[in-house]
């Protein structure tokens, strides 16, 4: 708990990240591809995962057999959300691993990006709905838990429902004077000393950007907002203003997350990590496979629906739902958030989640590797030390090529 500044400081991070990367010039270019398969992946990944949480969630054990529907169908819709999100920093990875370019990599990249902040608008809304419905998780076993929320007066009933859209609303309100603020502070140097002195200025210009983020966290969670979603917001519009010196306000704002996610991904992984109590995952490891499970399935519908519909060559629809596996930062930025909100239960929630991240982790990367191979994108050969060779060979012509220019001037 002491670590929790700290810790505000990494999701505000994380959530200005994930919001710059949804560049709106390259979605307009080319949006019909981009949106249909967001929603095809979303419906799917949704559907599939609330349904099987639903068969499969009275054996997780903060829930127990005897709980009420409304009780797993607030949890169910949680887990279904999380199981929409993507990783923008793992897809950036592999690709610049695998040197992938080409039609397939450019739609998954855009997919993912813009998933990556609908998942958060989306768990933001559904955090306020669950938190709306006033359920009692130590009275689970009964349906005790469940009467708290039926016994609103019609009064207390609309101002339940207009709780959720006024904070999502004000959220996003408050993110846009903060993408506003922090894209001023990208501003290029207007005085001297920090025009003539840039390492002076970047580290400014870093100092002020982190202070900014993390304030605004701080700020809207003070007043019982969504402060991912406001980041979120302010990283997007920060990144994406149009004016004179924007994209040179986009590079600088790059600059400072390449800067800062190194330290911030070390100890919010960490944070994240010590907090998981393995008991608890090893108590909701069978849920956690079955989740992760459903949403694999759910992927390779989605994927073979959407390439349908925008017409995906036939080596594209076999292997597009590869792609879309892995989750990370977002996804636990997202749990972590649902802990503090809920510490009832909050904690439980988090291990069997952070369970099913950490397995889509490991299983995501290769898979989406070997998608960047099946459909030709690659521009590594996938042979074992065939990189390696291919560039000595290269040397080796190089060299024999200079050779012969030699001597071809000396003969001259």
């Amino acid at each position: 708990r002491g670590l929790a500044g700290l810790d505000n400081l990494c999701l505000a991070l994380i959530g200005v990240a994930a919001g710059s990367e949804l560049h709106l010039a390259d979605l307009r270019r080319s949006p019909k591809p981009t949106l249909v398969m967001t929603a095809s992946i979303t419906v799917f990944s949704w559907v599939f995962v609330f349904v099987t949480f639903m068969f499969v969630g009275r054996g997780v054990e903060f829930i127990g057999p005897g709980a009420s529907t409304a009780h797993l169908v607030a949890v169910a819709s949680l887990a279904a959300t999380l199981g929409v999100a993507r990783s923008p920093a793992s897809a950036i990875a592999v690709l610049r691993e695998m040197e992938g370019k080409g039609p397939f990599c450019s739609l998954v990249m855009s997919v993912t990006v813009v998933k990556d902040v609908l998942v958060v608008v989306m768990f933001a809304v559904n955090l306020e709905l669950v938190a709306a419905a006033g359920l009692d998780f130590s009275q689970a076993e009964t349906d005790g838990g469940a009467q708290s929320a039926q016994s609103l007066t019609a009064t207390g009933a609309l101002v339940a429902f207009m709780h959720p859209v006024f904070s999502v609303v004000t959220s996003v309100g408050l993110g846009v004077m903060a993408g506003i603020a922090l894209g001023q502070l990208l501003k290029p140097p207007r005085t001297r000393t920090m025009s003539t002195r840039p390492n002076l200025a970047r580290a400014v210009r870093c100092v002020n950007s982190l202070a900014l983020s993390a304030s605004s966290f701080w700020a809207a969670k003070s007043l019982g907002l969504e402060p991912l979603l406001l980041c979120v917001v302010a990283g997007a519009l920060a990144a994406n203003r149009q004016h004179g010196t924007g994209e040179e306000e986009r590079e600088r704002l790059e600059s400072v997350l390449r800067s800062a996610m190194p330290f911030v991904n070390v100890v919010f992984f960490t944070s994240a990590g010590c907090a998981v109590h393995l008991t608890s995952v090893y108590k909701s490891s069978v849920v956690a496979c079955t989740i992760v499970g459903a949403r694999l399935v759910a992927l390779y519908h989605a994927a073979r629906v959407g390439c349908d519909a925008i017409g995906a060559p036939e080596s594209h629809k076999k292997v597009a739902w590869m792609g879309y596996v892995t989750q990370a930062g977002v996804a636990l930025g997202l749990v972590r958030t649902a802990a503090r909100r809920f510490p009832q239960w909050g904690d439980e929630f988090g291990a069997l989640m952070v369970a099913t991240i950490v397995v889509n982790q490991l299983v995501g990367p290769p898979m989406f590797r070997a998608a960047i191979v099946a459909v030709g994108e690659s521009g590594v050969d996938p042979r074992p030390g065939h990189k390696a060779a291919a560039d000595a060979a290269d040397s080796v012509a190089d060299a024999d090529a200079g050779a012969k220019i030699t001597s071809a001037a000396a003969e001259v």
